[in-house]
C-alpha cells in the first residue's frame, strides 16, 4: 500500500491539474500536499451516517499522520480507516471541503450534495463515496446537475460488484473481496439488512490471489446479524469455514464444499436471501455458476 502511495505522490509533485481526493481517507488526502504549488486540489467528504462507529472495528491502514507520525484522532469511522480524522499535532486532515455528501439514508437510498437530493439504486456507504467523487468531478467540468441525477438514479452495479440477481426466486447479492476491508464492507451491508439471510463465501489461494490467506483473520465474522446458514467453497473452503467457526458462529450451520458447482447447488436448497462474497479468482467462476443456475431454473 505504501509503495503505491509513494509512486502516485512522486508523479503528483509536478502535476498542476485538477486533483480530486477523499478527505476521509488519510492515505488519499495526503496526496494533496505532494505539490504545494498546485492550486487545483479538491477534497470531498461524506458526513456521518447511521452505521458509523466511534471506534475502528477492523484492521486499517493509515492510523498515524504521514507528516509528523502522531496518531490520528477520529470523530467517527465509516468503515476501516475511512472517517472524519485530524492530526492533533499538525492539523493534517483539516482541509477545505469542496463537496460534502449529507443526510445519507441507506434505507431510502438517498443522499444530498449542495441541497440536491440524489436517489440511487444501491444502499452501501462505499457506493456513496464513489458517487460523491463522481459528482465532485462533474461539478468541476460543469456537467448539468439534472443529467447527473438521472445517471445515478439508473446506474446499477454488475459483474460481481455488489451485483443483485434473482436465482430460483431468491434475492442474491454478490461482491468481490480481495482483502479484509472489501470483505468487511460486504458483511457490513449484510448486517445492515434486518432480513433473514445466508452467507456464501468462496476463497481461492491461486497465485494472483496471494497464496497466504491469513488475511481472513482480519474479517469481522463476529456478531453476524440474522444469518441462518453459511456455505463455503473454493480451494481454501475449509480455512474460511474454520475462521467462521472460531468467530463463534454455530458450526452445525456451516457447510463446506471444495467443489464450486456442488456448493452452489447446496446453497439454493431454500429461498432465503443470499449474500455472496468471493475473492479475486473465485469471483467470475462463482458468478458463472450462479448464472447457469439462474437460467436453468
Amino acid at each position: 500500500m505504501e509503495l503505491l502511495i509513494l509512486k502516485i505522490n512522486e508523479f503528483l509533485k509536478n502535476y498542476h491539474g485538477n486533483l480530486i481526493l477523499n478527505n476521509d481517507d488519510p492515505n488519499v488526502a495526503r496526496l494533496g500536499k505532494a505539490n504545494p504549488n498546485n492550486q487545483n486540489v479538491y477534497y470531498f467528504h461524506v458526513d456521518k451516517y447511521p452505521f458509523s462507529t466511534d471506534y475502528m472495528k477492523e484492521v486499517g491502514e493509515g492510523k498515524f499522520c504521514p507528516f509528523c507520525q502522531t496518531r490520528l484522532e477520529y470523530e467517527y469511522y465509516q468503515y476501516s480507516h475511512i472517517g472524519k480524522f485530524v492530526c492533533p499535532n499538525c492539523d493534517y486532515g483539516n482541509h477545505a471541503i469542496y463537496k460534502e455528501a449529507r443526510n445519507i439514508n441507506l434505507h431510502e437510498k438517498t443522499f444530498e450534495i449542495d441541497d440536491t437530493l440524489y436517489k440511487i439504486k444501491s444502499n452501501s456507504i462505499y457506493i456513496i463515496y464513489n458517487f460523491t467523487a463522481a459528482i465532485t468531478c462533474c461539478s468541476l467540468y460543469h456537467v448539468d446537475t439534472n443529467f447527473i441525477k438521472k445517471a445515478l438514479s439508473t446506474f446499477e452495479l454488475n459483474n460481481g460488484r455488489f451485483e443483485k440477481l434473482v436465482i430460483k426466486n431468491t434475492p442474491t447479492i454478490i461482491n468481490l473481496a480481495k482483502n479484509p476491508t472489501g470483505a468487511n464492507m460486504s458483511l457490513q451491508l449484510l448486517n445492515e439488512d434486518k432480513e433473514e439471510k445466508e452467507l456464501f463465501f468462496v476463497l481461492n489461494d491461486n497465485q494472483v490471489d496471494g497464496t497466504d490467506v491469513s488475511w481472513i483473520w482480519d474479517i469481522n465474522f463476529e456478531n453476524l446479524n440474522n444469518v441462518k446458514r453459511i456455505v463455503t467453497a473454493g480451494t481454501r473452503s475449509y480455512d474460511i469455514a474454520i475462521r467462521i467457526k472460531i468467530a463463534g458462529f454455530d458450526e452445525t450451520k456451516i457447510e463446506s464444499y471444495p467443489d464450486l458447482e456442488q456448493a452452489v447447488k447446496a446453497l439454493y436448497t431454500n429461498t432465503t436471501k443470499k449474500y455472496i462474497i468471493a475473492n479475486y479468482t473465485s469471483l467470475q467462476p462463482t458468478r458463472a455458476e450462479l448464472l447457469k443456475l439462474k437460467y436453468r431454473s
